[in-house]
């Protein structure tokens, strides 16, 4: 029984490792609290947000990203691409590991298929929403129940300045460090200690 306590307790010191928080952060921009006309308004806690700064990776590690479509509120049909993969206004997800350094940019674009030039905004070169189509982001924020690393809120009214109010395409982003080679080793290491206990058992 105290070999089972002992195992349960490193189990849960081993998780630890293999899930983060605050492995990304966003670099300028403004917080806001969420319109009142924002489609979503009301699934999210907390209801703010950032317009305007760009989405980065927090330390020097490889990390593996889930995105996943959330909502939206869009006539027109609006594209998420990250890594060559790529979400529509019609739903989808996608996930992959990649190495990063401290302060390194995670690559993405949103581009919408309504007529405003410029189409596209890219991570890395996201404005204020006056103009120009734009992008907020929300981290460590709950989407109807369910917690997510970041949320990105794209909007894409443009120059016509009819809404402005990031919800035409939502996507949720789970961050995790994915499990080293020393965590796959310790846990073989246990199962070693089980099978032992139980043959001498």
């Amino acid at each position: 029984m105290k070999l089972i306590k002992i195992a349960a307790a490193a189990l849960i010191t081993l998780s630890s490792f293999a899930a983060q928080a605050g492995l990304m952060y966003i670099d300028g921009g403004a917080n806001l609290p969420v319109p009142t006309n924002n489609y979503f308004k009301n699934v999210l806690n907390p209801q703010t947000y950032n317009i305007g700064g760009n989405l980065k990776a927090n330390q020097t590690e490889s990390l593996f990203l889930s995105f996943e479509f959330l909502g939206k509120e869009a006539g027109w049909t609006n594209t998420f691409t990250s890594e060559g993969n790529t979400i529509t206004t019609s739903g989808g997800s996608f996930s992959y590991s990649k190495a990063y350094t401290l302060g390194e940019l995670i690559q993405f674009t949103f581009k919408t298929g309504g007529a405003v030039v410029p189409n596209t905004v890219a991570n890395g070169n996201n404005n204020d929403g006056e103009e120009l189509v734009s992008f907020a982001i929300a981290l460590d924020t709950e989407f109807d129940g369910v917690m997510y690393d970041a949320i990105l809120f794209f909007d894409d009214t443009g120059g016509y300045k009819d809404d402005d109010n990031h919800d035409d395409l939502v996507i949720g982003i789970k961050a995790s460090v994915p499990e080293s080679s020393t965590f796959v080793l310790m846990l073989m290491g246990l199962a070693g200690l089980f099978a032992a206990r139980r043959l001498k058992a």
